[in-house]
């Protein structure tokens, strides 16, 4: 599981945009308590998905 630190450094994108992803309801993310997690495979999926496109948050 990749936390919201592991996704900035990930995509190379700031902490508050890193967070708004996170909070994002297209974004394969899940809250436990009051942090969020994704997988390393559904971040893989995602993108995949948005390849080519532009992702606006």
């Amino acid at each position: 599981m990749l936390t919201t630190r592991d996704v900035q450094h990930i995509l190379h994108i700031g902490r508050d945009t890193a967070y708004s992803l996170m909070r994002s309801s297209s974004f394969p993310s899940i809250k436990i308590g009051k942090r969020y997690f994704v997988s390393e495979d559904a971040l893989a999926e995602w993108l995949k998905r948005y390849e080519g496109k532009v992702y606006k948050l």
